[in-house]
């Protein structure tokens, strides 16, 4: 989204170059001092940052071309649009920022992407110096997990993909596009556009949905999901994820300021605790 002020008129600057003229504002009770703008060219990944206090207008050059444009101010939602930039002009980009809203993370929300239930926890403590790996063949850990089965690209992007309004919307790939000629593998095209629509934007694929599910998940994935209590790695000790556990779930990871989380392994490995320490 993106809003124009009468005050800001197009005008000349170069045939070869644009430029961009913010005018931002908030809808927070209280003073917002800045907010950090990141401008990311599509054709090149090139980002320009730029701080920005609200109501300030404040002009610069970019290169012309299409931009993914994300803003960040201390106690605002994120926000993140589509920005076109046309040679020889200047866009007027006015972005109301709104309250940020956090919704506390639970671990029943945290399994829900994942298909499955509730279920009981135990605490894990890796005593210090040692090194202890997650892992499904190993019998001390069988109560710690259960299979989580894969049998969509949908499915695949809830558990392991980036949401789409990441990417800023609209239907513009985080990719490049996907080449297509009459000697094109449709399986090859199908594990292009899996990639996109998993961890870019969906909406530019959408239309290669079938057939992502017919090349690519014609057999549902298995991977297998840890879920804990707290969980302390103390001094010196490391604790290993990805061998034989690709997801990792836990109420609270506590961590010495010289223990290691290390992830390694086949497939998608994700960690998440819902809340972190860190001791000395």
């Amino acid at each position: 989204m993106q809003a124009y002020n009468s005050e800001c008129k197009p005008v000349s600057c170069g045939s070869t170059s644009s430029g961009v003229a913010i005018n931002w504002s908030h809808n927070l009770p209280n003073p917002v001092p800045n907010a950090l703008f990141v401008f990311t060219e599509v054709a090149t990944g090139r980002q320009t940052r730029v701080q920005v206090a609200p109501h300030d207008h404040h002009c610069f050059n970019l290169n012309a071309g299409v931009y993914r444009v994300l803003a960040l101010a201390k106690g605002c939602a994120p926000y993140r649009g589509i920005l076109q930039m046309t040679a020889g002009t200047s866009t007027p980009f006015n972005p109301v920022l709104n309250p940020r809203v956090d919704e506390p993370l639970t671990m029943k929300t945290a399994l829900a992407k994942f298909n499955v239930g509730l279920r009981p926890t135990r605490d894990l403590d890796v005593p210090a110096g040692e090194t202890r790996v997650l892992d499904s063949d190993d019998p001390t850990y069988q109560p710690d997990w259960q299979v989580v089965a894969v049998a969509s690209v949908e499915a695949a992007k809830a558990m392991v993909g980036h949401p789409d309004e990441t990417w800023g919307g609209g239907t513009l790939p985080r990719f490049s596009a996907i080449a297509v000629s009459t000697n094109t593998d449709p399986a090859s095209i199908a594990r292009q556009a899996a990639r996109e629509f998993v961890y870019g934007n969906s909406s530019s694929v959408s239309h290669w949905k079938d057939e992502i599910d017919k090349y690519v998940f014609d057999e549902s994935w298995s991977f297998h999901l840890f879920t804990m209590g707290t969980v302390t790695i103390n001094a010196g000790a490391t604790l290993v994820v990805g061998q034989g556990s690709n997801f990792f779930l836990c109420e609270k990871l506590r961590m010495h300021v010289t223990a290691t989380l290390l992830i390694k392994g086949p497939g998608p490995v994700q960690v998440q605790p819902l809340s972190y320490e860190s001791f000395c």
